[in-house]
């Protein structure tokens, strides 16, 4: 199986990008500054570029067939940003053009859109007055997503933290419930992601992942 990950080089994405390659799956990661990524990178296709240049990436999915795309993309700063939304569009179209069957896994963030309302009164303050462009971003990139012919899977995780792989697995999946807990490990995330790549169950679907209580 062929996997693009598009942000490979962040914090979770080298942790999906790891946990895909023991898995089995062919890997190839697109970023813009390749000189990030660990090396020697064992096994990944590396494709240095601008997830935001609708070109370029309609160049990467038309050059190759991948069973799967992970948009893990993110902005460095509180400011507001158009990265997830840009890029969410551009992998979008050129999915929904050249391979309308691959399916589409987006980080999100709980907050986005209608889990609002799933969060605690502390969480919701929290992100409405310092995270409030954050969410706008990934609100706008989760429209796009649903929007869209394709087989997607929306991942809104709580509070990320860590950077190492756990082995614990120590996490739940909430639909429309209120969300138990603020946070969930990098690693965590990404063994969600990794073990569900293909799981027909999450197809279609905008779920948070966070910590068990």
């Amino acid at each position: 199986m062929e996997i693009l990950i598009i942000g490979a080089t962040g914090r979770t994405g080298r942790l999906i990008m790891r946990l895909a390659l023991e898995d089995g799956y062919h890997v190839t990661a697109f970023v813009r500054s390749p000189e990030k990524l660990n090396r020697p990178v064992t096994g990944v296709r590396i494709i240095q570029g601008d997830a935001e240049d609708a070109m370029q990436i309609h160049n990467v999915i038309s050059q190759y067939k991948f069973d799967a795309v992970v948009i893990a993309v993110g902005a460095e700063t509180f400011k507001c940003s158009k990265v997830r939304t840009q890029t969410t569009r551009n992998v979008v179209d050129a999915l929904e053009n050249k391979s309308p069957s691959t399916r589409l896994w987006v980080i999100s963030s709980a907050g986005s859109n209608e889990s609002m309302e799933q969060l605690g009164f502390f969480s919701r303050t929290f992100i409405k007055n310092i995270l409030k462009g954050h969410i706008s971003d990934h609100s706008k990139q989760e429209n796009i997503t649903q929007n869209s012919i394709l087989p997607y899977t929306i991942v809104r995780p709580t509070g990320l933290r860590g950077i190492g792989v756990v082995a614990d697995h120590n996490y739940i999946v909430v639909t429309k419930e209120m969300i138990p807990t603020d946070s969930i490990k990098r690693g965590e995330l990404a063994h969600f992601i990794v073990c569900n790549m293909f799981n027909e169950e999450y197809v279609g679907k905008a779920v948070v992942v966070t910590s068990k209580p």
